[in-house]
């Protein structure tokens, strides 16, 4: 059992796995919290259709990483006995891949994937494939979905505002593991007037930005009663549109959606939609906002960001006179009153932000990175996965 965020960091490694071992097609599913009738296949064939996720993607063309060697240099591989049909189960984590962590020493591996091997390579262009993963989900979701996404946009006038987003992980009476990691906001109230302030104050010194195209704020959250408490406090001061989706929160204190138990199926379907319309808008947002650390936000959104900072910003305005505003993934501050902005992956790993705006010494973000990366270094995890299958990768 696992939220949105957790599930697609695995299977951004599961999908990272396949285009190494040359596996072109993944299904993903879930445990069955929703008790239809199609079991562990419910949750995804409701979010995105039936069927499985490429891995050989056709519309990348040559950019597609899947055939072009030149593009992912991979090893050679030994299969014995190659006209076997194989599945491959995976179930959570995907052994070989560890989270970012800085010279960690794990007595039986010695020292595993840290940030400065980043640094020096690649990471067998995991960042890559992140993209192509995310960016298919997002466009399988948008095509099951476009009625409900197009209402949204429509009502918030999505296409005529510079869109900032913001999460916001308070928890809703959480406990257990949630608690455990003192995830939560101690003075959320407070947070929120200060998050306010950080955005009306930003707005005013680069309102070159938003001429044109205003600043507008849209809310992803797991506590509805955030929401109009954020709209209240704008309108006492600089009036950004704070603005989210036609959704049903979880009573106040009454935990996360994804682990809700339902009544009946369609209510569980909609909660899921309901969390992966939250992050689909996230992704069409010029920057996004972690008000807490959260894989919700580290996997499609982060993946979208650092993607999108990468572009030239003129191919993003046919109207050049008003300058476009850059693409950032921020980490807002512990008391909400500073904002720490990544515009590159191994700048936002190291947590050597491109853009700080607000209270220099004010609290930082308690930072956990949940995305994993292939673990390469001294026992060659990545390579021996399938040693007992009779599969074999060499360099």
């Amino acid at each position: 059992f696992a939220g949105p965020g957790h599930q697609l960091v695995r299977l951004s490694s599961a999908y990272h796995f396949a285009m190494l071992y040359q596996i072109p097609r993944i299904w993903p599913t879930h445990n069955p919290v929703c008790r239809g009738d199609n079991g562990i296949f419910e949750i995804y064939n409701y979010l995105i259709g039936e069927g499985q996720l490429m891995v050989d993607v056709p519309f990348f063309g040559d950019k597609n990483l899947f055939r072009n060697p030149k593009l992912f240099p991979r090893p050679n591989i030994t299969l014995d006995h190659q006209g076997e049909k194989r599945v491959i189960n995976m179930i959570n984590d995907v052994q070989g891949y560890s989270h970012a962590n800085s010279n960690l020493w794990i007595e039986s591996k010695g020292f595993i994937w840290s940030i400065d091997y980043l640094r020096q390579s690649t990471a067998l262009r995991k960042e890559e494939t992140d993209y192509q993963l995310y960016h298919q989900l997002m466009l399988l979701f948008e095509h099951k979905h476009k009625a409900r996404i197009q209402k949204v946009m429509e009502a918030t006038r999505f296409n005529a505002h510079t869109v900032f987003g913001l999460h916001i992980r308070a928890g809703n009476g959480e406990s257990g593991d949630f608690e455990f990691k003192n995830r939560g906001m101690y003075d959320l109230d407070g947070w929120l007037k200060k998050v306010v302030s950080l955005l009306c104050d930003y707005k005013d010194k680069h309102s070159h930005y938003f001429t044109k195209k205003p600043l507008m704020v849209y809310v992803g959250t797991d506590t509805g009663s955030v929401i109009p408490k954020l709209q209240e406090q704008s309108n006492k001061t600089c009036e950004i549109p704070f603005v989210s989706s036609d959704q049903t929160f979880v009573e106040e204190g009454g935990s996360v959606t994804w682990n809700h138990k339902y009544d009946d199926t369609s209510k569980c379907l909609k909660g899921w939609e309901d969390m992966w319309l939250d992050m689909y808008l996230f992704t069409r947002c010029n920057s996004v906002m972690a008000g807490t650390y959260s894989s919700f936000t580290q996997s499609a959104p982060l993946s979208f960001m650092m993607h999108k900072a990468k572009q030239p910003l003129r191919e993003h305005r046919v109207d050049a006179e008003e300058p476009f505003h850059p693409h950032y993934f921020c980490d807002v501050g512990a008391d909400g009153n500073r904002m720490d902005c990544a515009t590159t992956l191994i700048g936002w790993l190291n947590q050597t932000s491109h853009m700080t705006w607000g209270a220099l010494n004010g609290t930082k973000q308690r930072m956990r990175q949940e995305i994993t990366f292939p673990i390469t270094e001294r026992h060659h995890e990545i390579i021996n996965s399938l040693r007992n299958a009779r599969i074999k990768m060499n360099y």
